[in-house]
């Protein structure tokens, strides 16, 4: 009996809330950067007149049923008319460039009948920026970075990243600068132990951010640099040592072989003009041997008859041949002659000697 009486206060109940739900207004929380566009839904599903929306309490704009979106007074606020299931009225308010002063309490009134109230955040988006720039290290040493997130609202979310790994809370601090014009500046700094070349990035961000902004510098290392560069000087060093002592090598080769090559040609020269000096004494000798004149029985001479060989081979037998000497030595010597003359062979110079026969 209990159960049944529980139940039933529990339908009565939920009847109740239904009837007074039928007016909503979505979403219940809205944050937005500035500048950006801020839709609110305020739709019901009892008949209505006239809605008003309200910003902080003051009235942003008026919508009538029969006659839409009546004049207001902000150029930035406007409504349409929004798409809701069957049976239902929806209107949708736009912030085209919302602005920090319309952060609050955002209000829709559906006069005679409900009211229901969202938030609306404002976010504004600052800069983020590491000072000193690209830094060059040397391997081992410890290297200071600090970061500025200047003229962030609220207070920006600050953090680090290390080649693309988050850096734990823990190894960095966070402090806040005075607000500036609402404004607010938060800076970090960073410790670091240069190991190897490194790709630091700075981050700040906001809510209403689908990514967080960052800056990047490069942390280079001298000692990873100049141990690559002695590496190369080395590997050239070594290649220009070699490559001289090949040529070197190379060119003393040629220069024994062009030596060689001309001891040879002289000495195949100088064989040369001996056996071409020793051919021309051993013919000079020769001819020498056949000018000192034979008599050639059977030579017979052209065009004669035979008779007058014959008679000049019987009249040879009275001449008188005189044998020149096979070697005659130009100096202090003379040849004999008939009748006792002697030819005599001097300096003066060569003399063709003749002896005539007569028959």
């Amino acid at each position: 009996m209990v159960n049944i009486v529980f139940l039933a206060a529990l339908v009565v109940l939920s009847f109740l809330t239904d009837g007074g739900c039928q007016m909503q207004l979505e979403p219940q929380s809205l944050t937005v950067l500035r500048g950006s566009e801020a839709r609110l839904t305020c739709s019901t599903s009892e008949p209505w007149s006239v809605m008003v929306w309200l910003l902080n309490g003051a009235t942003l704009l008026t919508i009538s049923s029969e006659h839409g979106v009546l004049a207001s007074g902000d150029p930035n606020v406007t409504a349409v008319e929004g798409r809701a299931a069957a049976r239902r009225s929806s209107w949708v308010l736009v912030l085209q460039a919302a602005e920090r002063r319309h952060r609050g309490q955002v209000t829709c009134d559906i006069q005679g009948e409900d009211q229901k109230t969202a938030s609306l955040f404002v976010q504004e988006k600052g800069s983020v920026g590491i000072s000193g720039g690209n830094r060059t290290v040397l391997q081992g040493h410890r290297v200071r970075l600090e970061c500025a997130a200047a003229n962030w609202f609220p207070e920006p979310w600050v953090g680090w990243r290390v080649n693309g790994v988050e850096v734990s809370p823990g190894d960095y601090n966070v402090s806040h600068v005075g607000p500036s014009g609402g404004l607010v500046t938060m800076t970090s700094d960073l410790g670091l132990r240069a190991t190897e070349s490194s790709l630091v990035e700075c981050l700040a961000s906001v809510t209403a951010l689908a990514q967080p902004l960052s800056s990047r510098v490069h942390i280079t290392v001298v000692a990873e640099v100049l141990q690559g560069q002695d590496d190369c000087t080395v590997l050239l060093t070594a290649t220009a040592v070699l490559s001289s002592i090949l040529l070197f090598l190379l060119l003393s080769v040629c220069i024994v072989c062009i030596v060689l090559c001309c001891r040879r040609r002289r000495r195949t020269k100088s064989n040369t003009k001996g056996t071409i000096r020793f051919n021309q004494s051993g013919s000079g000798l020769s001819s020498v041997a056949e000018a000192a004149g034979k008599v050639n029985p059977g030579y017979a001479a052209e065009g004669l008859p035979d008779d007058s060989t014959k008679g000049i081979h019987g009249q040879t037998d009275s001449v008188t041949i005189r044998m020149v000497p096979d070697v005659v030595s130009s100096r202090g010597r003379s040849l004999p002659q008939e009748g006792g003359a002697q030819v005599d062979l001097s300096e003066a110079g060569p003399k063709n000697v003749r002896v005539a026969t007569t028959v």
